[in-house]
């Protein structure tokens, strides 16, 4: 690939640095001049980026050094890179208005901007220690932003816990690091991924392979280390729009770039689904119950990352990246769209739905929705033996299926109603499964193939699964709400607090920090209060 590829990647988080300098440099002129800069950058950004991006699927993948940096950049690079620098494009462009005549403004800009270049920087590195140094950096950028409003209790609680669990996971990383030296002896991407594991070295790699798993859990707020997520609402919205889009999506990226390294370690592997599976029952179930239109979208964040693991858990790499460019670009426009809600709610029409239902309209809604999965499915060649992640995750799509056409079922529209329903069913099938083969193709020698379904622990692990998001479905047409008696008001309250995770972390941190506290004054001559 020519060099002036490479310098376009590179190009890309250089811009969005110099956005930052110039947020805090241009203090003689207005503030809306200096975010109209930033925005003119974060624009140049994306054009870098898309122009680096042309030039990896015309001329293949780059590696080597740029002014000394290491960079590797193949396609899922490309694609991401082109991702980040969009979302934050736009989240600059919007922060310059939502945050006009703020006297933080400027100090905003410039750690916006610099958050974007850190997540820009891991995307492309070419090292593992380049990655971790991007990984902390974007953490500790994070930091400034949610805290941009430090005198407020809530904001101070959710970044010292996000904080916590940030270095936790940076530990992790950093073991990684070490295991995969002694495994391998290098940490540059390009020969990590095309070396052969040494003699005796099973140990080192499994080590590594759960380290990555805890650091990516830990970054991509995975059940228990979630209750940070749903807190950073003292922000503003364009950090919850930047976060939930972009940088809650490092931890998914991480365990996708570092797959020909995992499927060598299957027991990790299993322990991601696990983690994921739970996590996305957990941050499902617990959305249905919020009444905050953010903390909704918070534990909906905090499922759908749930999901990216369970599907890189069961090796399907390819789907994962397909969710976090979904995931990415639907999450931003929530947020950035969050306040006009209640206007659209209100303006809303939806038909009448019977006080009565059969329960062979259940039936018949599951069977058809099956029907359509199962024949996008085999259109486009997709079967359990060839990819059985992407078919797996198939059902569960069947899963919100069934719940599209028994609404309409439910509605006295008539014919044209269902026929309506119907159809959106089954060109969302449809679309689903050629955006999972094109990017199945699109990736196929960038992320590590799928792993065959051939132990009692995946069925069994499958069949969990399954039945999980299959009470949630469920629960979401039986659920009788918060009004009812006995057990489900009881189950209302425990799941619309979280089970009460946060709580449990709020406390555990105010302890040690108290602690810390005591210690200081006692060493310090006094005693303490």
């Amino acid at each position: 690939m020519t060099p002036w590829i490479s310098y376009a990647a590179i190009a890309a988080p250089a811009q969005l640095v110099c956005a930052g300098l110039a947020a805090s440099a241009l203090v003689s002129f207005r503030a809306r001049t200096s975010a109209a800069v930033c925005a003119v950058l974060a624009g140049g950004a994306v054009l870098a980026a898309l122009l680096c991006a042309v030039g990896i699927f015309v001329g293949g993948k780059f590696q080597g050094d740029v002014a000394g940096i290491p960079l590797y950049i193949d396609r899922l690079s490309a694609i991401m890179l082109s991702l980040v620098a969009l979302i934050g494009a736009i989240v600059i462009r919007y922060s310059g208005n939502y945050l006009d005549g703020d006297p933080g403004q400027r100090r905003f800009l410039q750690w916006l901007s610099w958050t974007v270049a850190a997540v820009l920087m891991l995307v492309i590195s070419g090292h593992f220690v380049g990655f971790v140094l991007a990984w902390i950096a974007t953490s500790l950028s994070l930091h400034r932003l949610l805290l941009f409003y430090p005198e407020r209790p809530g904001a101070q609680i959710a970044a010292r816990k996000k904080f916590v669990v940030s270095r936790l996971g940076d530990v992790a990383l950093i073991l990684a690091g070490v295991c995969l030296y002694q495994a391998f002896g290098t940490l540059e991407f390009g020969a990590l991924f095309a070396a052969e594991l040494g003699a005796g070295q099973e140990t080192a790699l499994t080590a590594a392979a759960f380290a990555l798993i805890v650091g990516a859990a830990m970054k991509s707020a995975q059940f228990p280390f979630h209750s940070w997520l749903p807190e950073v609402m003292e922000t503003p919205t364009p950090v919850s729009a930047l976060m939930h889009a972009g940088i809650i999506n490092a931890g998914g990226f991480l365990v996708i770039r570092m797959s020909h390294i995992l499927v060598q370690a299957p027991a990790a592997l299993h322990m991601l689904a696990v983690i994921g599976t739970f996590t996305a029952l957990f941050g499902s179930l617990t959305m249905l119950t919020q009444t905050s239109i953010k903390k909704s979208l918070a534990f909906s964040t905090v499922g759908q990352m749930g999901f990216m693991m369970l599907q890189c858990g069961l090796g399907a790499f390819s789907s994962a990246l397909l969710h976090i460019v979904a995931h990415a670009l639907y999450k931003a426009h929530a947020f950035l769209a969050s306040g006009s809600v209640v206007d659209i709610a209100r303006a809303a029409w939806a038909p009448p739905i019977r006080d009565s239902r059969h329960p062979g309209e259940l039936l018949l809604a599951f069977l058809a929705a099956a029907a359509l999965t199962v024949g996008s499915a085999a259109a486009f060649g997709l079967s359990p033996g060839t990819e059985p992640g992407i078919v797996f995750l198939g059902a569960i799509l069947q899963m919100a299926l069934t719940y599209l056409l028994w609404n309409a079922l439910a509605h006295q529209a008539g014919p044209k109603q269902i026929f309506r329903a119907s159809l959106i069913a089954a060109g969302t099938s449809l679309l689903y499964f050629a955006l999972q083969t094109g990017f199945l193709n699109l990736l196929t020698s960038d992320v590590a193939g799928p792993i065959p379904v051939d132990s009692l622990f995946d069925g069994l692990l499958l069949s969990i699964v399954l039945a999980g998001f299959f009470s949630i479905l469920m629960l979401q047409i039986e659920y009788p709400g918060p009004a009812a008696a006995g057990i489900w008001q009881a189950a209302y309250v425990h799941i619309y607090n979280g089970f009460y995770i946060s709580t449990l972390a709020n406390r555990l941190l105010a302890s040690r920090r108290l602690a810390s506290a005591r210690f200081s004054h006692r060493h310090s001559g006094g005693m303490p209060q």
